[in-house]
């Protein structure tokens, strides 16, 4: 006689196995405002990199909008005087 499977067992199996949250490491975040022009949404791309150079050539050289959130520190956002002020200075 063949075993019975329970129902329970295959809803279990059934599906995307759960994910991981992303763990922010110590770096610059930016969120750059994406729109796609094929269904007209508008959605907030978070991009992260290493050193200040290269968040200013993103802020740059980005067609779309950018916005510096600062310096993640483990725990919140630091301010960066230095890239606030380029910002600023190319508006």
């Amino acid at each position: 006689m063949a075993k019975k499977k329970d129902k329970k067992d295959d809803k279990k199996k059934m599906g995307r196995p759960p994910t991981k949250p992303v763990v922010k490491r110590p770096a610059y975040y930016v969120t750059v405002k994406v729109s796609n022009s094929m269904n007209y949404q508008k959605t907030n791309v978070l991009i992260s990199k290493d050193t200040i150079p290269e968040i200013k050539q993103l802020i740059a050289r980005s067609p779309q909008a950018v916005d510096f959130l600062g310096y993640w520190n483990g725990k919140s956002y630091e301010k960066v005087p230095e890239i606030e002020a380029f910002i600023k200075s190319r508006k």
